[in-house]
This record gives structure tokens, sequence and C-alpha cells, in this order.
């Protein structure tokens, strides 16, 4: 990707409040991180605060079942028991968690006997069959009680959606997707292109190599568990010993890039980031809402900056750390000139959503 292609993609997630999307190594602490910055997106919309916990407990569960059926799931050495997809996003008053992971093709028939078989009952008849699992400790003659997708099928009232797009001959793809409703909306039915919109934000992240994307409010305590999830999960778990400070501190310039100088929209620093791994390098790309005399000044600093050579920046880069420590001086760009130092390329655009002005960057670690 480059800057205008992130630009747009900002563009086309118009309609999501938030959207995180994750690729790679689903682990506990990963998913810690992923409820931690949902909580605070939900704070800062508002719209699903009364719905928080249900949303937190659903979400741990849907990464139960995506470690529950990976362990299971292949003896094929090559697929890691733990790879897979995490999702969320908000979209007015529908909120979905997702997941998706492999799953070796002889185990489908027992998943798919669960799940058909939740969806086939009402509130009641699912309270009793929880019962009846729980004195039991069976679901079905194959893969365990199945109590996780009885308690998610009754936590949201719906329909669980899911699918299996084959990989080859022995694995394929299990996508499933859970849907709440706003405690204040009306009841309506759960929008059938739902699961839809995860599968091609799933090809979207496997074509552009993305191992993070997420829209939605960028104010400084929604930053923390992304860069906290960047140090100790992603680049953690990478095997490339070269560059992770760099990409580290990279990825912190650009998220306090977003959190301290976006222009506040609806009182949220609304953006877009997204990290993507391609062979041994790293992309990040960003992007932001900025008036239009930030504009101008980005325009000229920006410009400033791509004229001149590593050793000019170097020397830049000391003398305004020089006046940020010794006189206090703030404002100064010392963010920028970081990346411009530290990064292979970067590529900036200016854009215009509904009037409004954008600003992308999309750098190479």
């Amino acid at each position: 990707m480059n800057a205008s292609s992130t630009a747009n993609l900002l563009k086309s997630l118009h309609k999501d409040d938030l959207i995180f999307a994750y690729t790679g190594l689903v682990s506990d602490s990963i998913t810690h991180k992923i409820i931690e910055l949902t909580q605070f997106n939900i704070d800062s919309a508002g719209n699903f605060i009364k719905l928080k916990n249900k949303i937190s407990f659903l979400m741990a569960e849907c990464y139960q079942n995506v470690a529950r059926h990976g362990k299971y799931a292949t003896e094929d050495s090559s697929l890691s028991d733990y790879q897979g997809a995490f999702y969320v996003r908000s979209i007015t008053d529908c909120f979905f968690i997702g997941s998706a992971n492999s799953v070796a093709n002889d185990v489908i028939p027992s998943i798919k006997e669960k799940l058909e078989k939740v969806n086939s009952l009402n509130a009641d008849e699912l309270r009793l069959l929880q019962k009846q699992v729980l004195a039991k400790g069976k679901l079905s003659d194959r893969g365990g009680a199945g109590l996780g997708i009885i308690e998610m099928a009754r936590r949201t009232g719906r329909k669980i959606s899911f699918d299996f797009v084959p990989i080859d001959s022995n694995t394929s793809l299990f996508l499933m997707q859970l849907t709440i409703q706003s405690a204040d909306s009306k009841e309506v039915e759960q929008p059938e292109s739902s699961l839809e919109e995860m599968k091609n934000l799933y090809a979207l992240m496997q074509a552009e190599n993305l191992v993070v994307l997420h829209k939605g409010d960028f104010s400084q305590n929604s930053v923390l568990p992304i860069i906290h999830m960047i140090e100790k999960n992603i680049l953690r778990f990478n095997e490339l010993k070269i560059g992770k400070q760099k990409l580290y501190n990279v990825s912190v310039e650009l998220l306090q890039n977003i959190s301290m100088h976006a222009e506040r929209t609806d009182k949220v620093n609304e953006g877009l980031f997204i990290l993507e791994q391609k062979d041994d390098c790293f992309s990040i790309g960003t992007c932001n809402f900025v008036s239009e005399q930030d504009e101008h000044n980005l325009k000229q600093l920006l410009s400033k900056l791509s004229k001149l050579t590593k050793t000019e920046l170097n020397e830049l880069y000391r003398e305004k750390l020089r006046l940020l420590i010794d006189e206090k001086v703030a404002g100064i760009g010392i963010g920028l000139i970081y990346i411009f130092r530290k990064t292979q390329t970067v590529d900036y655009c200016f854009n215009e959503s509904d009037g409004n002005r954008l600003f992308a960057m999309h750098v190479e670690v």
C-alpha cells in the first residue's frame, strides 16, 4: 500500500465507528489488549456502554473458540495452533465480533453440528441444553462439550454466522461472527451481508499482508493498547531480530502524531493505523483528519524534510532535541524528523473526505 491507498481505505470504512482487525498469533495477552482497546472505543462512542461487559466476555469466548479449534484442527506442523484472525467492528447500532482460523476438514462436521444445533434453538431451549451439557458433559459425539458456543448464542440472542472456505484438500478456513444489538435500538434483523463483509476484510488483510488494521478513536488512552500489542506480541513472536526497536519507535511516533495532532470530529480523534509485513520488511500507514492550517504547516515541514539527506536529518534532529530538552520548546516537529531519519521510504498525501481534509502517511521500516 501507499499513502493514497491508505487514505482511500479510511474513506471506504466511513460507516464503521470502530474496526479492529488482527491476523497472526492469537494469544491471551493480545486478546486482552484488543478487549482493552475495544472498551475504550465503546466508552468514547457511547452507544454500547451498557453492553461493554457482555462484549468483553464474548470477545474472550470467541478467542477461546479459535484456540480450542486450533489445538485439534490439524496435525500439520506448518500451521501453528494459534494462527488466525480476530475482528471487532461497530456499525451504527450493531457490534460484530469475528474470528477466522484454519481447521482440518475432518473436524468440520463436528463444529458444524454444534453451531447448527444452537442456531435452531430459542432462548429457553438453549438454557435447557446448557443444563443438559453441564450434567452430561457432551453436546455431540465429537470434539467436546461446546459450552462456549451455547454461551455465545445465549449472550447474543442471535444466530451465530459461520462458514467454511476450502484452503486445500486437507484444510479449510473457519469463519465465525457474532452480532450484538445496541440495548437502546429497535430490534432489527442481522444484516445478511455482515459475514460477507468479514470475508472481504479477511481477503483484504491477506492480499495486503496486513497484521493490524485499526480505525477508531486515537485519543491517548486508545493508543497505548496498540503500542503494547506491537511491543509485546507482534515483535515478540516475530523471527526478525533486526530493526525491532526501530519499528516500535516509528509506530509510537506515528500513533502519537494522530493522537496529538488529528483534528477532532464528534469529540474523537478519528484515524486509521495499519501495519503490514511482507517478507523481511514492515510498513506502517496512518491517516487522520487535519485542519486547513495544520495542512498548510505540514506541507511546508514535509517538503523541507523530504529534501534532506540522512546526515542533514540527523543534525536537524539533534538541534531540535536540544531545543526540546534545554529550552522546553514544543511544536518543533521532532517526531516527523525522527520518522524521516529512521525509515527507508516516506510517502505522504493530502486528500478529502466529505469536505474534510485528510493527511495520510505510509513508511517502510
